[in-house]
């Protein structure tokens, strides 16, 4: 890779800690940005807490350190806390790249790889979505992911920022204890002896796993190709959420399974793949393979307490 100093905005988070791991690891020089230090951050890191909707905050780190790209991964991805609170959403999810976004202009920095979501599209399709498939989203996250999306074009058309937004499919992987999301849940209670609750069993999800996550990160980083390109990050395969439950409680013996039935059943959002691959030389593990793994590394203390 190149010798570049990468600032990642949202850095101490559940996806942010491995992608300043993946870059340490490539030797990268990275600055962790965020209002919140965790051990999960690479020990490499050099780390700073600052408010990203602080635009003067912002600048003031710009013009200190050194930047050649920025990494911003803020946001508030609890999609039904957002539907409730949309001022506060708009303030994660929109004022926070749009602050970043001024920043850059004002200090000259000239790249930003932008964390989006498959929210974007909508709530469910019949096909692999591609990027050039219309974005209808049905949600105030998907609709504010959308518009920090088109806010970093019009930087990129009028500026000559140069953009890339990953839209990020479902991800797995990393601790449990950072991760909300449905597979990081299951864990959860199955540590606690709970019930696997599945609502919804044939509802499907496209699975990629967050080490593959921040790979294609640190790839969107490294690429020359990076004028205002939007490319899915997903795994390209539809899993349900009854087969996840499965291999969770192949692990969890004692977890038992209950399944309800929701209105959506049968819905979800895949990927097509071909883009990222043609693009970014990216391609992700399978999510079956995958989430057993990342499940049984958390088995092993449960499976003690049977022993």
């Amino acid at each position: 890779m190149n010798d570049l100093t990468v600032l990642v905005i949202g850095g101490s988070g559940f996806i942010g800690s491995s992608i300043v791991k993946a870059l340490a690891d490539t030797n990268e020089e990275t600055i962790c940005y965020d209002l919140i230090h965790t051990d999960a951050a690479s020990a490499k890191s050099h780390w700073i807490r600052a408010d990203i909707l602080e635009l003067q905050s912002i600048e003031r780190i710009f013009f200190e350190y050194k930047i050649d790209s920025i990494i911003h991964l803020v946001g508030l991805p609890a999609i039904d806390y957002c539907q409730k609170n949309p001022h506060f959403s708009f303030l994660l999810n929109v004022m926070s790249v749009q602050n970043t976004l001024e920043a850059m202009r004002i200090a000259d920095i000239p790249k930003i790889v932008f964390a989006s979501s498959a929210t974007v599209y909508g709530n469910h399709s019949g096909k692999a979505l591609t990027e050039d498939d219309p974005t209808r989203p049905g949600t105030v996250y998907g609709y504010h992911k959308l518009v920090a999306e088109q806010a970093i074009r019009s930087y990129s058309e009028n500026y000559g920022i140069k953009s890339v937004a990953l839209r990020l499919f479902n991800v797995y992987g990393g601790n449990p204890k950072l991760g909300k999301e449905v597979i990081s849940v299951m864990i959860n209670r199955a540590l606690r002896n709970e019930p696997l609750l599945v609502k919804g069993p044939d509802k499907f999800r496209d699975f990629v796993h967050i080490d593959d996550v921040a790979e294609s990160f640190v790839k969107a980083i490294d690429s020359n190709h990076s004028n205002g390109v939007t490319v899915n990050i997903g795994s390209g395969t539809k899993t349900t959420l009854r087969e996840v439950a499965s291999i969770v409680s192949s692990h969890f013996p004692a977890a038992k399974v209950v399944e309800e039935q929701s209105p959506d059943n049968g819905t979800g959002l895949w990927a097509s793949m071909s883009y990222a691959k043609e693009l970014l030389g990216f391609t992700s593990r399978q999510p079956k393979a995958g989430i057993d793994a990342h499940v049984a590394r958390y088995s092993f203390p449960r499976l003690k307490e049977f022993a």
